[in-house]
């Protein structure tokens, strides 16, 4: 199992290929039959053909991303809240939980977006 520095160092890099719309890199961190969440109760990808699909498509949307949070980390787990910044609205959060494999690959990644908390 991943300690809590391996696991901080993947979900920063996360945060920094997410928001510079690097798919290849950003897939690259998740297992091959991950499960993402996005938003949680809303849509499921699974495998990382669907989540390259999703991040394919998320990337052509013009936004930012940085931490608002810090790590959280409990044995396999870690949260955090990212700050979404998107022209032409108020800036908001997301709430992230992720799960990791012994390898230190995301395994299931659960996103609570709410445009409604704004910062």
């Amino acid at each position: 199992m991943p300690n809590r520095t391996e696991i901080c160092a993947v979900v920063k890099s996360y945060v920094e290929h997410l928001g510079n719309h690097d798919v290849d890199e950003l897939v690259a961190l998740f297992a091959d039959a991950a499960v993402q969440h996005e938003p949680l109760g809303v849509a499921t990808y699974r495998g990382r053909d669907e989540i390259r699909a999703f991040d394919e498509k998320n990337a052509k949307v013009p936004f930012t991303v940085s931490r608002h949070s810090p790590i959280l980390v409990s044995g396999r787990y870690a949260a955090m809240q990212l700050r979404v910044q998107r022209e032409g609205m108020p800036d908001f959060l997301a709430s992230d939980l992720f799960e990791f494999d012994d390898d230190g690959k995301i395994v299931s990644l659960s996103v609570v977006l709410d445009p409604e908390a704004q910062v």
